[in-house]
């Protein structure tokens, strides 16, 4: 029974395609598996990390929740964020994490009313919101950003102590935190996991499943906005919907990670592992000096067949 469980674990596809695929990109790059590759790869594994555990919450809420936003609200905070100054270049640093999840929650707040309220397609209001939040962007830019990047910001993708990086570390820490203390151990977790298995369920147990799912939406929409933060300071530099393509990639993380789109079952740390697997895709079809629209084109293919594996499981009853 151990070992039925221990080839059950969620974790388990994930975490065997890391090892192959960097196998495979050692073998095509001799330089694959350096310290500063394995750095960067870890610094945008943890951009898109922010990305997918926030999207993990609202597909763990069930009723085919998915947030299309995601990407328009990385793009908005990655534009706006750093346009905050306080004075010292620290405080407006220290200013902007609130700010920026702030501005992502509101956006989180409308889809999960939208959904629960109005009863909108969650695939249909996250789209409309992501319409208007770049609406929104190209209206306060006039669709040319002008945005500088303080050094404290940019000291993100610096390195802290040899090869690790601080955004790398802190969102470790992070991810550990709300995976213990928020989906585990939290009245909260269990709520969220009740309602997108069963809603009926849950609300018969006392349960506001609308509220709950509510607050994913707002949890997702904070952490894009972090994420927009985050890509920005490693950029170096804002430009109109430079995090789009993220948001069908922390799809494809959580998926990856062993979360189901049907609702109910699903891990931050599995969003981190699928993230860790498409950004080693990545950096691969890179080695291979591939064309930016072929590497696009296999992208692509890649998120449709793990979708469509996904789509074609069971949904979960309890």
């Amino acid at each position: 029974m151990k070992t039925l469980k221990k080839l059950n674990n969620p974790y388990l596809p994930a975490i065997i395609g890391t090892v192959a695929l960097l196998i495979l990109g050692q073998c095509l790059s001799k330089g694959f598996l350096s310290m500063n590759n394995i750095s960067s790869i870890l610094m945008t594994t943890s951009i898109l990390t922010l990305a997918s555990i926030g999207q993990a919450a609202v597909i763990i809420s069930g009723n085919s929740g998915l947030d299309m936003s995601v990407g328009a609200i990385m793009s908005m905070t990655a534009l706006f964020g750093p346009m905050i100054n306080v004075g010292s270049g620290v405080a407006s640093f220290i200013l902007m994490i609130p700010a920026v999840m702030l501005m992502g929650a509101v956006v989180g707040a409308i889809n999960g009313t939208g959904v629960q309220m109005l009863k909108v397609v969650p695939l249909v209001m996250t789209l409309i919101m992501s319409n208007v939040v770049d609406g929104f962007s190209i209206m306060v830019t006039k669709g040319q950003p002008s945005v500088m990047v303080g050094k404290e910001l940019q000291g993100i993708s610096k390195t802290l102590v040899g090869p690790l990086r601080i955004l790398p570390t802190v969102v470790l820490i992070v991810l550990i935190l709300l995976e213990v203390l928020f989906l585990r151990r939290s009245r909260y977790g269990r709520s969220l996991f009740l309602a997108g298995n069963n809603r009926n369920a849950a609300n018969l147990c006392g349960i506001n499943s609308k509220k709950i799912i509510i607050l994913a939406y707002v949890f997702g929409g904070a952490m894009a906005g972090f994420a927009g933060l985050m890509l920005v300071g490693y950029a170096g530099t804002a430009q109109m919907n430079m995090a789009s393509s993220y948001t069908m990639l922390s799809v494809a993380a959580v998926v990856i990670g062993g979360t189901k789109l049907t609702g109910g079952k699903g891990t931050f740390i599995g969003g981190a592992l699928g993230a860790l697997v498409l950004v080693l895709i990545t950096n691969i079809l890179q080695a291979l000096n591939m064309a930016a629209g072929l590497r696009s084109l296999i992208q692509g293919i890649i998120l449709i067949v793990i979708l469509m594996m996904n789509s074609r499981a069971p949904k979960l009853r309890q």
